[in-house]
């Protein structure tokens, strides 16, 4: 083995090893949220009438995923999806199809710490289609079981449900 072919082995392993020493920002506890979730139900009950509410639909599409470095995205939508633009034109909508567009699809991207104690995943917001939640910390207790994804609480006399499971 030629000197050069060492020495570029030699750094391809100090460097390997090297970024598996590295600390994810996922770490203390969180690598179980670590990866992609698949949506698969979505509900707000009423606490005190308990008429439940499907935001998303009965079935509604979508993922959240956590990666290793404790960044997040969150893409959820309706179904059935709106229906295309009358005009065709998704720049040309009415009033009434932009906001049954708007309000069929929550879209948010940020990072994330894991409250291990409380059960808790905390999303630091910075970019959200709802500029209500740019910069904000959204608090969500959740739990894992196996390959799904739980986040689950109350809120403002709202029960809310979102399971979700591991894609894999």
């Amino acid at each position: 083995m030629n000197i050069a072919r060492t020495a570029a082995t030699s750094l391809f392993l100090v460097l390997l090893v090297a970024s598996l020493s590295l600390p994810s920002r996922a770490a203390d506890g969180a690598t179980s949220l670590v990866g992609t979730w698949k949506v698969e139900r979505i509900t707000d009950t009423d606490v005190a009438t308990g008429k439940v509410v499907h935001p998303y639909g009965e079935h509604p599409k979508g993922y959240i995923v956590y990666d290793p470095t404790g960044h997040l995205h969150v893409q959820v939508m309706r179904t059935p999806a709106t229906r295309p633009f009358v005009s065709g034109d998704d720049a040309k909508g009415t009033d009434a199809e932009v906001r049954a567009a708007y309000d069929g699809y929550v879209a948010y991207f940020g990072t994330y710490e894991v409250d291990t104690d409380k059960g808790m995943v905390i999303h630091s917001v910075e970019g959200s289609l709802m500029p209500s939640y740019t910069g904000t910390d959204q608090p969500r207790p959740f739990r894992i079981k196996g390959d799904v994804l739980t986040i689950e609480g109350e809120t403002q006399g709202i029960h809310f449900l979102r399971q979700l499971r591991r894609v894999r």
